[in-house]
């Protein structure tokens, strides 16, 4: 990108996208609650959203930013889908950012916290939980 076009996308003002990120699977069923999902959630965005998976299957990160054009100045908000952070969100994708982040000078990725360390998804497991019907093991 030259100077003059890292000025005008400087100028420009930012967009912001949510990418919901799973660790993925070969298998189409394990991938559909995960698209049902997003589509839950990009109905209730101000943002765009779209769905994608570290590894087995895609869109991954790199194809995501690969979508979106060089004059479209953009951050890349990722928010895990996973219980915990281990290797893969603790290593593996803060390494992919770094590298996505050197590539795409457009882009800023930020990884957020799993959602997992949210207490939102505390108290959602704990209503689940306490909804369970255990009346027919006697």
């Amino acid at each position: 990108m030259s100077a003059t076009d890292q000025a005008t996308l400087e100028n420009t003002s930012r967009q912001t996208l949510l990418v919901l990120l799973a660790h993925g699977s070969s298998d189409p069923a394990w991938q559909k609650p995960f698209q049902e999902m997003t589509a839950s959630i990009a109905a209730n965005q101000k943002h765009p959203v779209k769905l994608g998976f570290m590894e087995l299957c895609g869109p991954s990160l790199e194809d995501i930013a690969k979508e979106i054009p060089q004059n479209e100045a953009t951050d890349i908000e990722i928010l895990p889908l996973f219980f915990s952070a281990g290797r893969h969100l603790r290593k593996d994708v803060p390494m992919q950012i770094k590298a996505l982040n050197q590539t795409f000078s457009h882009l800023n990725f930020t990884l957020h916290d799993p959602v997992g360390f949210h207490p939102k998804m505390t108290e959602a497991l704990t209503s689940i939980a306490a909804d369970l019907d255990f009346s027919d093991k006697k």
